[in-house]
């Protein structure tokens, strides 16, 4: 660095061909890229130079430094981590997009490796994480779906199991939440055998949701609505049989009381009308 220094003083001091300013700004991009040299003690193109700014957190000298690590040296033995690491190293920036894409290199490109299981299940992450607001595109989730899974086919014992049942039941709810949005918009317009259909095909579809008590409360109330208290009633059984810690249980113990109660004064007037 001091070399650097002399040098650039020399060439002020004996050829004045740049301003004090402009001097000052050279000087100091000088003692920049000597710093940054000095940071990061790894060659460049090396994969210990990726892991390097991994450690440190600079998130996009790792991508760089893991993809002219893998351009360079396709076939060596770290090709596959650092592949796998650069997607990573998107996740840790939260470009899902970009992850998911880069997990597909990796499994493609090298699918022997010992990090296949951890590439599917990240990228089955980066499918379901893309995925905003549940008024926006859902088509993340269904990826992730599928993602889940295939894992879940192919590692039925792997350790991320647990994280992967959790996930499938996110996954569940998110599409349970959209269809219920359109049920409300079919509520308003009081089409009702509609709203039947669509809660319907959820309880068969999204079994596993934790939203499907909710279901069954609203297709009950729609069953009341088109005059169909057999429905109705085997809805809010239903909702009993879940026990008292569902939060629909008293409701339906009552409504299921009241069912039972009118359909009694039916079956008096129609006795005393023969």
């Amino acid at each position: 660095m001091n070399d650097r220094i002399g040098l650039w003083m020399t060439v002020f001091r004996n050829h004045r061909l740049v301003t004090g300013g402009l001097f000052v700004l050279l000087l100091a991009g000088s003692l920049l890229s000597a710093g940054c040299a000095a940071k990061n003690p790894h060659q460049a193109g090396s994969f210990q130079r990726g892991v390097f700014f991994a450690e440190q957190g600079k998130d996009l000298q790792a991508v760089g430094a893991f993809e002219s690590f893998v351009r360079h040296n396709p076939l060596d033995s770290l090709a596959a981590e650092a592949q796998y690491r650069k997607a990573m190293t998107y996740m840790e920036m939260q470009e899902y997009p970009l992850a998911s894409v880069e997990f597909q290199i990796m499994r493609k490109d090298y699918p022997t490796s010992p990090f296949i299981e951890d590439a599917l299940f990240q990228e089955g992450k980066a499918y379901l994480f893309q995925v905003g607001r549940v008024e926006r595109d859902v088509t993340g989730a269904h990826e992730a779906r599928l993602q889940f899974l295939q894992f879940s086919q192919q590692y039925p014992g792997s350790r991320y199991m647990p994280e992967v049942v959790e996930y499938m039941q996110d996954i569940s709810d998110l599409m349970v939440r959209k269809r219920i949005e359109q049920v409300k918009i079919y509520g308003q317009l009081k089409r009702y055998s509609a709203i039947a259909i669509v809660l319907d095909d959820i309880m068969i579809e999204e079994a596993g949701s934790s939203l499907i008590p909710e279901v069954m409360w609203r297709r009950a109330a729609v069953a009341e609505r088109l005059d169909d208290p057999d429905t109705a009633a085997d809805m809010y059984e239903k909702l009993i049989s879940l026990g008292d810690s569902n939060e629909y249980h008293k409701r339906a113990v009552s409504a299921l009381r009241k069912l039972d109660e009118f359909e009694d004064e039916e079956d008096d007037f129609e006795d005393e009308d023969s």
